[in-house]
Order: C-alpha cells, then structure tokens, then sequence
C-alpha cells in the first residue's frame, strides 16, 4: 500500500522525526537513501501504515457526526447572536432619531 500519492516524504519523515537512537538500535542508517531497499520499504511501509491509521481515526464517522452537530449548533448560535446584536442596533437607532 505505497501512499506516494500523497507526497509523503519519506525521507524528511525518516530522518527528522525518527529518534537516531532507535534508528541504531533497529540497526538502520541514519540517512533514508543509505538504507537497503528492503529496510527502505520497511520504513515506508510503516510509515504508510501510520499516515492511514491516522486518517482514519480523523475521519471517523462518530467523530465526523459529533463535528457537524457542533458546527450546526455554532452556527445557531451565531445566527442568534447576529440577530440580537442588530436588534440592538435598531433600537440605538430609533432612540437617536430627534423627536418631531
């Protein structure tokens, strides 16, 4: 399941966010190029696996449920508040008007 499709990269990923004590530990090079392509492919591999997970426990259902449930009432809220608030501004309106 090779996610490049996504401009994962790699090699940033790898390197940057990989503690190098791990890496040593793995008996990996510190560098994503230097690695055989087998330990190559391990790295993406997991990587993918992680970038997958993540997606999909961003987009979870529920979750995505509770989200527009709370963006519906938001936006409730904020209509609600607009109205009062233009409410308001008629009546500081109507009291500045000179009396005839």
């Amino acid at each position: 399941m090779n996610m490049t499709h996504h401009n994962i990269n790699y090699q940033q990923i790898f390197e940057e966010e990989l503690n190098d004590t791990t890496k040593e530990s793995a008996d990996f090079t510190a560098r994503f190029y230097e690695l055989s392509n087998e330990k190559r492919m391990l790295a993406e591999e997991l990587i993918d696996a992680a970038y997958k997970r993540a997606l999909e426990d961003l987009l979870d259902p529920e979750v995505i449920s509770d989200t527009v449930s709370l963006a519906g009432e938001m936006g409730t809220q904020l209509y609600n508040f607009a109205n009062m608030l233009q409410a308001y501004l008629a009546q500081q309106e109507e009291s500045e008007l000179p009396d005839l």
